[in-house]
This record gives C-alpha cells, sequence and structure tokens, in this order.
C-alpha cells in the first residue's frame, strides 16, 4: 500500500476529535482517519476548501459515537469519502455565482463512503460501504445545510459501521 502524505489541513482534521474529547473530559475517541478519493477531493475547488474540513468533522463525530463504545483495542477506522455532491449550495458557490438561491436552489446531494476497521498491524478486518443519494431530486433534505442528504449518507454510514464494530467486539452478541 502506498504512502499518503497528510497535510497539515488533515492531519488538525484527523486530530480534532481526540482534542474535543480530551478538552471535555470524556473518554478518548476511537482512532480514527478521514481522507476523501481524488474525485471527491476535487469537487470543493467548487464547493470550498471549507466544506472538506466541515465534513470531515462530521463524519469523525459519527463514526466516533458509533464506535466508540464497541470498538476492540488496538483496531482503528479508516474512512475514505469516494463520492459528496452538496443539496443545496454552499458559501463558496453562493460567493462564485450570485443567481444562485440559498433556499431555492437544490441538487442531488449525498455521499458515498467506505470504511475499514484495521487491526494493530494495518490488516483490513472489515470493510463497510455505503452510499446515499434520494431517488430522485423532489425527495431531497428539506434541512436547508448544503450537506443535508450527505449527513443523511453519513450517520447511514456510521450506524453500519457500528454494528461491525460490534461484531468485532469480544463477548458482544450481534
Amino acid at each position: 500500500m502506498a504512502r499518503t502524505h497528510i497535510s497539515p489541513r488533515r492531519l488538525g482534521a484527523l486530530l480534532l476529535p481526540l482534542a474535543l474529547g480530551n478538552a471535555f473530559g470524556a473518554a478518548t475517541p476511537p482512532a480514527a482517519q478521514v481522507a476523501f478519493a481524488p474525485p471527491a477531493e476535487a469537487k470543493f475547488q467548487r464547493y470550498g476548501k471549507n466544506e472538506e474540513l466541515i465534513l470531515q468533522g462530521r463524519i469523525l463525530e459519527a463514526v466516533s459515537k458509533a464506535c466508540e463504545a464497541h470498538l476492540p483495542p488496538g483496531v482503528s477506522i479508516n474512512v475514505i469519502v469516494e463520492d459528496v455532491a452538496p443539496t443545496y449550495p454552499t458559501p463558496e458557490q453562493l460567493n462564485d455565482n450570485p443567481t444562485l438561491d440559498p433556499v431555492k436552489t437544490h441538487y442531488l446531494g449525498g455521499a458515498a463512503l467506505t470504511g475499514s476497521l484495521l487491526g494493530d498491524h494495518g490488516q483490513v478486518l472489515t470493510t463497510v460501504t455505503h452510499r446515499y443519494y434520494p431517488p430522485t431530486i423532489r425527495l431531497h433534505s428539506e434541512r436547508y445545510d448544503p450537506w443535508s442528504d450527505a449527513d443523511r449518507a453519513i450517520a447511514q454510514f456510521a450506524d453500519q459501521l457500528g454494528a461491525a464494530c460490534r461484531h468485532l467486539a469480544p463477548g458482544s452478541s450481534s
């Protein structure tokens, strides 16, 4: 497997849950990292680079909540965002194109994610893949957040990853 350079921006996003957990006296969250596949990352030229950090934070939070109580020691989580699209225009898109309406303009948003649970030597223990986009544009989320349908995909993905964590946990009944 090729080594990947992690930019300082990405490293900050990877360490954010640990910093937040320690700041609030919470248990240490699971070791997790989130990266974007090149086609997904390229989209942030249009969506805005800050949006990438927002999504990384949302994914890390959802995965941490789903897995933290059930992740066996030494197991880490690697998430790849294969594809992502906003439901409503992002601030960058609105800034670049003043004719867009933040409420009336909407897209077929969502996300495709792949998560691997890795053993203490980096071996893949299990992989979860999930993709959610509404079947039609009329069924998009009514929540006026650019990432509302991506959030739905992230929550569904985190639930599936949590089930995989429980399955790995010693003494689990799943």
